[in-house]
């Protein structure tokens, strides 16, 4: 494999599995959703910044209503639940149940708008992926225990949003080149995750200035913003032009293992036996889904993957 493809994969494998435990160190100090709006705010204006250096394309006002309409269901409500959970529940088990994304687009495009024909393995993972999320939300109703239930259901509907607005992505006229459509939507997602977390009271509690540029802070919000945001995207997209779609798409299944492993081994992260189980279902049900729906014709050509997470 050519140097350049497999620091790619690396990138997107890698970088992008550390994104949750990033996350994690920063939600523990600062208040969630103003660490989601910071960051993607930052991103989303580096991104625009260099589109305009090297391609002014023209921005219509339709363009910018559509990416802020998926600003909002995509980059605020996924990641308002994903900040959030990960004040209560382990990296790895955020990284697990964020997998389930291409399950829910496979079943929204099978179900709802009825662009893929069924297939036996595709039909297997999406019973894999949910039985597996059951698995991780089994716990007490008291305590920590509910806190934690309650912080895997918020990551699951961040998801099905975002696998909602992917498929709503195909029916708009979204700004371009590509990573302009990304820029906007990182941007306005953003602000609209700083105007959550002013509504919400956060700004009231924050740390004092020493804790907000403490080593800690400052270096995992520069790898959200820049590795897990800003690389990460370019390397994905340089990917699928130049290698097999369905051989990109292993992210899926690969980030939440690599995320598992480097919460366990960098931050002490430890599973019980039914997460541990959980997770693996979840995995096997991403593999399968993935592995069916590329094996599945689908009733229309349709690109394997869009609006990946970021």
């Amino acid at each position: 494999m050519p140097a350049r493809k497999l620091f790619a994969y690396a990138a997107i494998y890698i970088l992008w599995s550390g994104s949750f435990l990033a996350i994690r160190e920063i939600v523990a100090v600062l208040p969630p959703f103003f660490s989601a709006g910071f960051r993607f705010t930052v991103a989303g204006a580096i991104l625009l910044v260099w589109v305009h250096l090297r391609d002014r394309a023209p921005l219509s006002m339709r363009q910018f209503l559509s990416a802020a309409a998926l600003g909002f269901v995509m980059f605020t409500c996924l990641y308002a639940g994903l900040f959030w959970a990960e004040t209560r529940i382990a990296s790895g088990i955020a990284a697990v149940v964020s997998a389930m994304i291409p399950v829910w687009i496979f079943a929204g495009e099978l179900f709802v708008l009825r662009t893929q024909r069924p297939s036996a393995l595709a039909i297997g993972g999406i019973a894999l992926g949910f039985g597996g999320v059951v698995l991780l939300t089994l716990h007490s109703t008291s305590g920590a225990a509910h806190s934690s239930t309650v912080a895997v259901l918020a990551t699951l509907a961040g998801t099905v949003c975002w696998s909602a607005g992917t498929l709503w992505s195909r029916y708009l006229t979204l700004p371009t080149p590509q990573k302009a459509n990304a820029g906007w939507q990182m941007f306005l997602g953003g602000l609209l995750l700083l105007v959550l977390s002013a509504a919400s009271g956060e700004l009231h509690s924050m740390p004092a200035t020493a804790v907000l540029f403490s080593t800690r802070v400052v270096v995992s919000m520069a790898y959200l913003i820049i590795a897990a945001s800003i690389v990460s995207y370019t390397a994905y997209v340089w990917l699928i032009a130049h290698d097999s779609p369905t051989r990109v798409s292993s992210y899926a299944y690969v980030n939440p293992v690599f995320a598992l492993i480097l919460g366990a081994t960098l931050a002490g992260e430890r599973l019980t036996l039914l997460q541990m189980a959980g997770a693996a279902l979840v995995v096997a049900g991403v593999f399968a889904t993935l592995k069916g729906r590329g094996a599945a014709a689908p009733n229309r050509a349709e690109p394997i993957l869009q609006n990946q997470r970021m």
